[in-house]
């Protein structure tokens, strides 16, 4: 075996910490659960871009179009067209922002207010797969720590931008 490769071997095992390994498992739960969400909320004939929408506004009735596109970072043309479709399907109004006529405020209708127990239905089958075999004190301490890993970056964010 050639001696000089060793060091680089090392170098290499040492590249990728525990806390990457955590990075690289919340992406992956992350995608995983939209992935199996997708297959679970089909039957509503949503698109990914679509439900996830209609989810932020259900989080935050008061985004704008463009708020959405950022929080989650998609292209504005990728919402727009995902909101043009759900406007036609008459789920969506779309009105311009009073005090900024250039944005667009988004309205859930009561129309996708029928559709929303299939939605609640097909997250919940998702849950149970999720939290399988965890314990309720496990899922609160991991929301807890998910928001304090959350606000910390928004300050480390923060501190960045204004340099």
């Amino acid at each position: 075996m050639d001696d000089s490769a060793e060091p680089l071997r090392r170098s290499r095992r040492n590249a990728i910490t525990d806390d990457d390994q955590i990075l690289y498992l919340l992406n992956e739960v992350s995608r995983g659960a939209r992935r199996a969400y997708d297959a679970r909320a089909a039957k509503t004939g949503f698109n990914q871009t679509q439900w996830r929408i209609i989810g932020q506004l259900l989080r935050d009735p008061s985004l704008t179009q463009s708020e959405i596109a950022k929080a989650l970072e998609l292209e504005s043309a990728t919402i727009g067209q995902a909101v043009a479709v759900l406007c036609a399907q008459g789920l969506l109004e779309r009105r311009r922002v009073e005090t900024d006529r250039r944005a667009w405020k988004l309205i859930l209708t009561r129309k996708l207010d029928a559709l929303i127990p299939e939605l609640r239905e097909a997250a919940d089958q998702l849950h149970t797969v999720l939290w399988r075999d965890i314990a309720p004190s496990d899922k609160h301490l991991l929301k807890q720590l998910l928001a304090k890993i959350s606000a910390n970056l928004e300050g480390s964010a923060t501190v960045a931008d204004s340099r």
